[in-house]
């Protein structure tokens, strides 16, 4: 006899939930400053220009950093919905959704009808990917990739089918266009480790199509490359040595054309990975009761599968253990096998699966979940001004209920990527005084957006023709220039400014 909510149920209502609440937050949540918006704005950019080819970092400045996958998702989006964030996150939103049916489809096929619920949920509610899973960014094109390629080399091996084992190198095609040799990276040595310990190179090298399945990546990936140094020489250079070598070796690095280092302490991607997974990391806890010998005859169980995902949930994770430059969505490639690692937790002797096994424990965490989703929309949707995150957005549609023909929105100080997006690229930017003061100059009305602390190092004369039209909390506000004051003619503001010209 059942309960009357069964935990796959349970886990079933719990997806469903988490599912709606990212759609919500897909059509009503900003894009943000700096990440998100950027890569929406270069998105926005592609389809003006109709540049399919070269990300563009600003008009005619190629955006060399990361390969166009992503990209060309967004501005498929664009093209199609117009430009607005449901339509550059939607396909990115498709592919984690592939991303959980692919988790599904291992679940059902290694655990059962049960773990193909429960598998997807945990993913699903592990914060990281929820939030990766409609952000404008590379990552979320980078994890279907290294997903498939685990899913359908094991299928392959497994079944012998030859679909699962070029979509292998399909999956390999698609982490190259997302973030170049990472992907190899990520998903060849923990593959290397487990035919390795588990003396299946014969039975790999039989069942898995290698001739014919990089010649398949390799046609799937190289064009672009080649198309994209012939277009603008030196991308490979600056791709392959600065963004795979000098980004994850020198501590802040400097090389970074279109952004800023991000020094960390060696070691700081366990710390992201368990914030990123949390609550649900908390069920490897159900690991600890078992003795190495038990273990050992878990992992190795069932064709090593429980070995399999261990060691795809630990190498992306040991490998950036001593990189000195990473961010928060490193750890993303390792939590489709913590999913599948929650899933199958073996019980303990007498007792339940690990969602089953504590029953009330199992609430609390669902419930943590659910809070934290929760918060999430209602500071996205309630009180923006007290997200972790700014945008623009407020302030550009203040500005566009003001103005009038001829009107001019100009940013003092550094560069807002989510302004141009919501602006179509016709907001400026400045940290000079002299560009602050011809725009003020110029016809038409110029409104002017900084933050309110910087006004105590706007020059006075400029301070004086300034009047506040609106604020966004700690973000930047927005001031009219006033048409009552006198023109700059003749004001030096280098020497009323301790910006400086």
């Amino acid at each position: 006899m059942s309960l009357p909510a069964t935990p796959r149920s349970r886990m079933g209502w719990l997806l469903g939930f988490l599912l709606i609440a990212r759609v919500l937050l897909l059509v009503v949540a900003p894009h943000t400053d700096p990440s998100e918006s950027r890569y929406a704005e270069i998105a926005r950019k592609m389809v003006e220009t109709g540049d399919w080819i070269t990300p563009q970092f600003d008009y005619g400045v190629p955006f060399w950093a990361k390969p166009p996958l992503s990209i060309w998702m967004s501005a498929l989006g664009i093209a199609l919905f117009g430009v607005n964030e449901f339509g550059s996150r939607i396909f990115l939103f498709v592919a984690a959704l592939m991303v959980l049916l692919l988790v599904s489809r291992a679940a059902r096929r290694e655990l059962g009808r049960n773990a193909s619920v429960a598998a997807p949920a945990f993913l699903m509610g592990m914060p990281l990917f929820f939030f990766c899973s409609a952000a404008v960014m590379t990552d979320i094109a980078l994890l279907l990739g290294t997903t498939l390629s685990m899913v359908c080399f094991r299928e392959a091996l497994r079944s012998g089918s030859r679909w699962s084992g070029y979509g292998f190198f399909a999956g390999l095609a698609i982490g190259l266009l997302a973030k170049g040799p990472l992907a190899l990276v990520i998903v060849l040595p923990p593959l290397a480790g487990w035919v390795f310990l588990t003396r299946s190179i014969w039975r790999t090298w039989e069942k898995i199509p290698w001739i014919t399945g990089v010649l398949l990546m390799l046609a799937l990936s190289v064009p672009w490359y080649v198309a994209a140094e012939r277009k603008t020489p030196g991308f490979i250079e600056y791709f392959l040595i600065g963004e795979h070598w000098k980004r994850f070796t020198v501590r802040g690095w400097q090389g970074d054309l279109y952004g800023n280092a991000h020094p960390v302490t060696p070691g700081m991607i366990w710390v992201y990975l368990a914030l990123g997974s949390a609550p649900w990391c908390l069920g490897l806890l159900g690991l600890l009761p078992f003795r190495w010998q038990r273990f050992r005859l878990w992992a190795m169980d069932q064709d090593a599968r429980g070995l399999y995902w261990v060691l795809w949930l630990l190498w992306p994770v040991a490998f950036f253990t001593s990189a000195r430059n990473i961010i928060a969505t490193y750890p993303l490639p390792a939590l489709p096998a913590l999913a599948l690692l929650l899933a199958g937790i073996p019980p303990q002797e007498g007792g339940l699966p690990f969602w089953k096994r504590f029953h009330p424990a199992g609430r609390l965490v669902v419930g943590m979940g659910v809070v934290l989703v929760c918060w999430a929309i209602v500071v996205t949707v309630i009180a923006p001004s007290h997200s972790p995150k700014h945008s623009e957005r407020s302030l550009v549609q203040r500005f566009k209920k003001e103005r009038k023909a001829g009107d001019l929105l100009i940013y003092y100080g550094p560069r807002k990527y989510s302004a141009e997006f919501y602006t179509d690229g016709s907001v400026l930017s400045t940290t000079s005084a002299n560009e602050l003061l011809a725009a003020m100059d110029a016809p038409g009305r110029c409104f002017v957006a900084l933050p309110s602390w910087w006004m105590t190092m706007v020059p006075a004369p400029v301070k004086r023709r300034l009047k506040l039209v609106g604020s966004w909390g700690s973000g930047p506000s927005l001031y009219l220039e006033r048409t009552d004051m006198p023109d700059m003619a003749g004001i030096d503001p280098s020497k009323t400014s301790p910006i400086g010209n």
